[in-house]
């Protein structure tokens, strides 16, 4: 009477296995009852497997459900499964391409169960980036691959990625990377130029699994991109490009699987968060690099806005970082032709600037300072085409003389142009390396107009230089990272938004210590409301609306149109967390609080 009342409870059940070894994945059918419990439905598997194999990385995801069936001792009838339950039996930990801020892809394997908060803390750890919870995974969109994938078809040569493949690590061994890699009580040694470790300190590194190589190349600044190159690239022309670029950022609060993520796929490793705690250039080498990269792209693919001058003082330490980076590398001179040309010029520039100014120092103070170079010079005429002549220019006092060529400097000009009351336009465009002066000239019926063309920046940037010649390598990428800092768009995200009680879209910008909205169309911020001020924030989930209440009754709610609320829910939240951050934590968090903070109820 016992076995058939035990045959009649229990029912079949059908588990796909994800078998490493197998080419494809095999079907095992089971009988189970409602009262078994997870774990046992896993050692059933794995026997009726019998395959003599670690199976500990193992475990069930529920494919209908999108979860995984971690909490080992539930019962099948806690967890719902019944007979039509799709099961997947397959390792937590797979392979993942993440593209780096510096542009280099890593191929490592990671947790695909965990939540991304936690996933993100063990990448992290592998590749000895400090603070964790400032970055995160970011979901590209399609069209900045599209421009780039459209272009190769017509490259005679194909494309090959370079990645840094970490699979042989002890992460691939199915258990998280261990916590011990930043173990105090091992000072490492950095090299004083570039700021590499020593081979010698490669225990310091513990678990992870860069070798010197590896490590050297995630420390290491990139070279140069090419005017071609940078052309290919996505660049986000107004603050909706912007803020589709923020609609992938993953909920840190789900898991990999969970989010849709499969294997093997390519994610983006990027600075969520813009409070940078403790850079320590003792400690942090691979994460001031992967700052600085993450810093000069947003620069050069104009994420973010700067003056002429801001952008000079940005090449010339991308010029001085990139200087010190290739004097410690071996560089290959047949694929670096075009950057070796450029170093050679302003080289060149550069030792004509600084033996003049070491000469310099011997002049009589009263002699007249001179600035002299080859520009090129445009009149307006009527039915003329716009066409630049080149001449040889001599700056001194308070005009401008040009010559045929620069042996003739010393008779008769072309023309001397005096410069009393002249009006001075900047005629520049970086995206369209243009740059020029437009000089407005007094005459006695009018103004006069002369256009100067300059080749490039390149005089101008080694000016620049002089002042940051002198900085090791590490404090150069540093001084970049607060220029970027200091500009007045830094740390801004942007999303794409919908007020209550307003009928036109605006967009919602995110900053560590504040909320800005700013008019779509003309860019002009209209209103503030500071973090300080906030008393409570929750989402309306079925109708997708964010409310914020601040002090003095000030209240606010909104639909996000260019993301999924969560994710600006998680920004939100995820600044408060971070701002509860202390050097007394003995850099340990409290999980916890960021997802009571970030998660919201779903």
């Amino acid at each position: 009477m016992f076995s058939s009342d035990f045959a009649a409870a229990s029912w079949e059940l059908v588990v796909r296995v994800d078998h490493p070894t197998a080419e494809e994945r095999r079907d095992v059918t089971l009988r189970v009852s409602g009262d078994l419990h997870v774990g046992g439905v896993m050692l059933k598997l794995v026997e009726e497997i019998n395959v003599a194999q670690d199976w500990s990385d193992f475990a069930l995801w529920w494919e209908q459900k999108q979860c995984w069936l971690l909490k080992t001792h539930w019962t099948l009838d806690k967890c719902g499964v019944q007979a039509d339950a799709r099961l997947l039996f397959t390792p937590q930990h797979k392979m993942l391409r993440l593209r780096l801020p510096n542009q280099k892809t890593v191929r490592l394997r990671v947790s695909f169960s965990a939540v991304v908060f936690r996933a993100v803390g063990d990448i992290c750890r592998a590749l000895n980036i400090r603070r964790s919870e400032e970055l995160s995974l970011l979901k590209p969109p399609d069209d900045c691959f599209k421009k780039k994938k459209k272009k190769d078809k017509n490259n005679k040569e194909p494309v090959i990625e370079d990645i840094l493949n970490l699979e042989s690590s002890p992460t691939s061994s199915g258990s998280p990377v261990s916590a011990g890699l930043y173990s105090k009580t091992m000072t490492p040694t950095y090299d004083p130029v570039n700021g590499t470790p020593v081979s010698s300190t490669m225990t310091w590194f513990s678990d992870s699994p860069l070798t010197g190589q590896s490590c050297s190349v995630l420390a290491s600044s990139q070279p140069p991109q090419s005017p071609e190159a940078l052309a290919d690239m996505f660049q986000p022309r107004s603050l909706v490009d912007k803020a589709k670029l923020n609609a992938g950022w993953l909920d840190s609060s789900r898991s990999l699987m969970e989010q849709g993520i499969r294997e093997d796929e390519q994610l983006l490793l990027r600075f969520k968060y813009y409070c940078f705690f403790d850079l320590n250039p003792k400690y942090d080498v691979v994460r001031i690099n992967q700052l600085y990269e993450q810093a000069r792209w947003a620069v050069l693919l104009e994420e973010i806005d700067c003056t002429e001058e801001e952008m000079l003082i940005f090449a010339a330490l991308q010029y001085h970082i990139s200087k010190l980076s290739l004097s410690t590398e071996t560089q290959d001179c047949t694929k670096e032709s075009e950057v070796d040309e450029v170093e050679a010029a302003l080289s060149n520039l550069e030792v004509t600037l600084e033996g003049g100014k070491a000469d310099s120092t011997l002049e009589d103070i009263t002699d007249i300072p001179t600035l002299s170079d080859n520009l090129k010079l445009f009149r307006p005429k009527k039915l003329l085409l716009k066409a630049f002549k080149p001449y040889w220019f001599v700056f001194k006092d308070t005009s401008i003389a040009y010559f045929k060529n620069k042996e003739l400097e010393q008779g008769e000009p072309v023309e001397k142009l005096n410069l009393k009351g002249c009006e001075i336009v900047p005629d520049v465009n970086v995206a369209g390396r243009k740059f020029g002066i437009k000089l407005l000239i007094p005459v006695a019926d009018g103004m006069n107009e002369v256009y100067l063309r300059c080749d490039n920046l390149a005089a101008r940037i080694l000016e620049a230089h002089q002042n940051v010649a002198q900085m090791s390598l590490i404090e150069a990428k540093l001084r970049f990272i607060q220029a970027w800092q200091s500009l007045p768009e830094f740390g801004l995200t942007y999303y794409l938004v919908r007020f209550k009680g307003f009928k036109k879209d605006d967009i919602l910008g995110v900053s560590y210590n504040r909320l800005i909205r700013i008019d779509a169309v003309t860019g002009i911020p209209s209103t503030t409301w500071r973090f300080t001020n906030m008393k409570q924030w929750n989402v309306n989930w079925e109708i997708r609306q964010v409310a914020i209440e601040f002090d003095q009754n000030v209240s606010i709610a909104f639909t996000c149109l260019s993301a999924d609320c969560k994710v600006v829910h998680e920004y939100i939240g995820g600044y408060i967390f971070l701002s509860t951050r202390s050097k007394d934590q003995n850099e340990t968090l409290d999980e916890d609080l960021f997802h009571k903070l970030t998660g919201g109820q779903d």
